[in-house]
């Protein structure tokens, strides 16, 4: 059961020495106890964690147990069926207090983080359980550890992040810590704040604090504002298009504005305006004939936000007017004369 629960090298397993599965426990339950896990609200991440802990709290047991017996692990080729979980529980009902509180006394030399921070691990499983959602009665069980390190993080994001499905990756190299710390996010998920526990070889515990902001990004291009065009843009009106945004509601919507100009025959006749949109696929724009009006298209902003077009009418221009003859053109004025006569 301790291959999967402490994701050990089935290979190598009797090279293990007890003070390495030890020190993997603890990494696990510094991570994954319950009472580390007030500052994650996600509570699909949350009981996630918390049943990593349950299974690498049986996997340690069985571990020891194994040191115990064999001075060594002693991989029995069958794999544990971890829908008994509750049920292993109780087979350590009787003398799990006593081991849980040497193993923590054994791992953890702050003394004092002990008792700030961990709850007796075996009175939680049996009399207190594991509750699946944030409540009044949870507080009650926690005290915070006084070795919390924080740490404030800037990420600059842009539009396409927030309407990608795609995660980032970070590498992150924390003041003090030898390693860097990897962390992996979802823009789109995780806007406007990210909040991550870390533990390191010290078990000093450091919250990560990654705060996005946005920066106005073309939806042509990784260039800032506006572009002079880019490959694959035939057919494309927008491709100088710029957006700006703006933060609406409470739940972070993101609204979108941006501008497009329609000349006299669009402005005459109607049509359909193709623009650039920040994941970079083609919008089709409807042009009304004879309107000027703004538009708004719902749910087309980042997070559920809007996007908003306002339409400007470009007027012609006298370099575009002389690309026909003289003739014509007072062919043009002619018309327009009889329409205001």
């Amino acid at each position: 059961m301790y291959i999967e629960a402490l994701n050990l090298n089935i290979d190598n397993i009797d090279k293990y020495t007890r003070e390495e599965i030890k020190n993997i426990y603890k990494k696990i339950a510094l991570e994954c106890h319950p009472d580390k896990l007030t500052n994650i609200t996600d509570e699909d991440e949350r009981a996630v964690r918390i049943e990593r802990f349950k299974k690498a709290s049986i996997g340690y047991k069985k571990a020891i147990e194994d040191f115990d017996n064999y001075g060594k692990l002693k991989y029995g080729g069958t794999d544990y069926n971890f829908d008994n979980l509750a049920d292993d529980y109780e087979i350590y009902n009787s003398f799990d207090l006593n081991f849980w509180k040497n193993t923590y006394d054994g791992i953890f030399k702050d003394k004092e983080m002990i008792k700030n921070t961990f709850i007796d691990v075996a009175s939680y499983f049996f009399n207190r359980g594991f509750p699946n959602k944030f409540s009044k009665d949870t507080k009650d069980y926690y005290n915070p550890s006084t070795k919390i390190v924080s740490h404030n993080i800037n990420l600059p994001i842009t539009y396409y992040d927030l309407c990608s499905v795609n995660k980032r990756k970070l590498r992150i190299l924390l003041k003090g810590v030898k390693e860097p710390v990897y962390i992996s996010l979802n823009c789109k998920k995780d806007y406007p704040r990210l909040t991550r526990q870390y533990i390191d070889d010290d078990s000093i515990e450091h919250e990560i604090i990654i705060n996005m902001s946005i920066e106005d990004r073309c939806g042509c291009c990784d260039g800032y504002e506006s572009c002079d065009g880019c490959d694959g843009c035939d057919g494309c009106d927008g491709c100088d298009i710029k957006y700006t945004h703006s933060i609406t509601g409470i739940n972070n919507e993101i609204d979108l504005h941006t501008i497009i100009s329609i000349n006299i025959l669009e402005y005459l006749i109607g049509g359909v305006k193709h623009i650039k949109y920040v994941d970079d696929t083609l919008l089709d724009i409807v042009i009304e004939p004879f309107s000027t009006k703004d538009i708004s298209i719902k749910n087309k902003g980042l997070l559920g936000g809007n996007l908003n077009i306002k339409v400007v009418f470009k007027n012609i221009s006298l370099k575009d007017w002389e690309k026909i003859s003289a003739k014509k053109r007072a062919r043009v004025v002619k018309l327009i004369k009889k329409i205001y006569s």
